[in-house]
């Protein structure tokens, strides 16, 4: 017999259990939902829908994953075509939980707006960062 532990769906939205790191020595918290995130294929862009504005994504790296009091939140930094540099982040609950999860899952939100000196150089460091070690062949 499978024994899993409880279903622990949080009480409060996952926006307000994340907490990960600083990125940057400036940084402001935002927490604020977005209301869509719009990836194209065609088109090769990503904008971001805030508060019905549309917003163009100029680049984004995916970082590593997070654990916040047992919950797992994808990470990504996003660069805006303004020049703006975000952190989103998104509760991924695990397969159990997903069906009593209240649609508060896979969807983005802005963590904080961080404040790098060069924000591509930035981007390129965190990209490296997040890469997995090459394995050498022996």
């Amino acid at each position: 017999m499978d024994r899993r532990e409880p279903l622990k769906i949080p009480d409060q939205h996952p926006m307000q259990i994340f907490d990960c790191p600083r990125l940057t020595s400036r940084e402001r918290k935002l927490k604020k939902e977005i209301d869509g995130y719009i990836i194209s294929e065609i088109e090769g862009r990503a904008r971001l829908l805030i508060d019905n504005r549309t917003v163009v994504v100029d680049s984004s790296v995916d970082l590593p994953d997070s654990v916040c009091d047992g919950l797992t939140f994808k990470r990504r930094l996003v660069l805006m075509d303004g020049g703006m540099c975000y952190l989103l982040a998104r509760w991924k609950p695990d397969r159990y939980m997903r069906r009593s999860a209240n649609g508060q899952c896979q969807k983005w939100f802005i963590e904080r707006q961080c404040f790098p000196s060069n924000a591509r150089r930035f981007l390129a460091e965190k990209a490296v960062q997040s890469e997995p070690a090459a394995v050498l062949p022996e």
